[in-house]
């Protein structure tokens, strides 16, 4: 279970993360808006990720790369 969890999970946080980077780079506000959300959700993932295999250093990374994904969402979101 956990191992079919690992070999599909990593390419499905893969295939968001480019997605993710795809909304990101866009010069539509709201579509770059969806993608710090996006970018938010595969880090995130990406952690659950790195918890199973114990890599907590990568977890840590991954939740601060979900924060400041987060965080500018939020600080972009008040621009509008």
């Amino acid at each position: 279970m956990i191992e079919n969890f690992l070999l599909y999970g990593q390419w499905v946080i893969l295939i968001l993360s480019i997605l993710s980077l795809y909304l990101v780079s866009s010069v539509n506000h709201e579509t770059r808006l969806n993608g710090y959300i996006l970018t938010g959700l595969s880090r995130f993932s990406g952690a659950l990720i790195f918890i199973f295999v114990d890599l907590f250093a990568f977890v840590i990374a991954n939740l601060i790369q979900t924060y400041i994904a987060f965080n500018g969402y939020y600080k972009n979101k008040k621009y509008k």
